[in-house]
């Protein structure tokens, strides 16, 4: 079982962010983008296979791919790690700042 690291925000300029990952062994492409109406960060999530889950909010403190399971989802966990936010959601900076990190905890 591993941990990563997932890229939601490389500098404090990007309100878009897409990357392919690999998550337990499938590959993934996982959009991350704010929504300028209210400054919160969500997320698009498309496998190869053509399991899609869209506009989940990036929320602190639950694991975000539970309700999509039934949708083919990835088996383990993803969350946001909170380095500072004190338990609050992250909002349009804290991922470039470094106050939140969106982690994948490998499934055993």
């Amino acid at each position: 079982m591993s941990l990563l690291a997932l890229t939601v925000q490389p500098t404090g300029t990007e309100t878009h962010f897409r990357q392919l990952v690999v998550l337990d062994g499938a590959r993934w492409q996982i959009d991350c983008y704010t929504n300028g109406a209210d400054g919160c960060w969500y997320f698009d999530l498309a496998g190869e296979l053509g399991e899609t889950v869209r506009g989940v909010a990036l929320a602190n403190g639950v694991d975000l791919l539970a309700p999509y399971r039934h949708l083919g989802v990835p088996a383990g966990y993803l969350f946001v790690g909170d380095k500072g936010l004190g338990g609050a959601d992250p909002r349009a900076d804290d991922f470039a700042a470094g106050w939140a990190v969106l982690y994948y905890l490998e499934a055993e």
